[in-house]
């Protein structure tokens, strides 16, 4: 199975376990302590684990759509990548660095969290461009520009709805 259908299906089991999308409401049953900073200038977020205590930092000037999005995002990390955080932390300055596989993991979680696959394929259906849909939903474009990335590699047909070719997510 590829990493991809892995973190679908875990951002899944998550959603249906705890019935929600709300990634401040499952960190908490997760035992993932929720931490907002004023203090932070440029960072957006950031995970660490602290004599075996996991937390998510939040810069609390954020808009709340990006708090949900740092917060779902940093979730990813807590869950896929939590090995490898032991002698280290994730921050984020910029939340679509591509060239980091943990990054993309961590928006490919964060996107399939947030974003249900028939909602947006709905808005797509109804003749919605993506930024329309980004809008509808509340949610910044590249999430919603990663969620279609992975709908179509679960065979969604989303190319038919005159999407933007973008190289992205390349």
């Amino acid at each position: 199975m590829k990493k991809e259908q892995k973190i679908f299906k875990l951002a899944d089991s998550l959603i249906k376990k705890y019935d929600t999308r709300d990634p401040f409401a499952i960190a908490k049953e997760l035992g993932v302590n929720i931490i907002f900073r004023e203090d932070f200038i440029n960072l957006k977020g950031m995970y660490k684990v602290i004599l075996r205590n996991r937390y998510i930092f939040i810069n609390s000037n954020l808009p709340v759509e990006m708090q949900h999005l740092v917060c779902a995002h940093e979730l990813g990390h807590d869950l896929l990548h939590r090995i490898f955080l032991k002698s280290s932390i994730f921050q984020e300055f910029v939340l679509y660095d591509m060239k980091s596989k943990p990054e993309y993991e961590a928006n490919i979680f964060a996107s399939e969290l947030l974003l249900d696959d028939e909602v947006v394929y709905t808005c797509f259906k109804e003749g919605f461009d993506v930024y329309q849909v980004s809008s509808m939903l509340g949610v910044d474009i590249n999430l919603l520009l990663i969620k279609v990335n992975e709908l179509q590699k679960r065979k969604e047909n989303l190319k038919s709805f005159g999407l933007p070719k973008s190289n992205f997510l390349k």
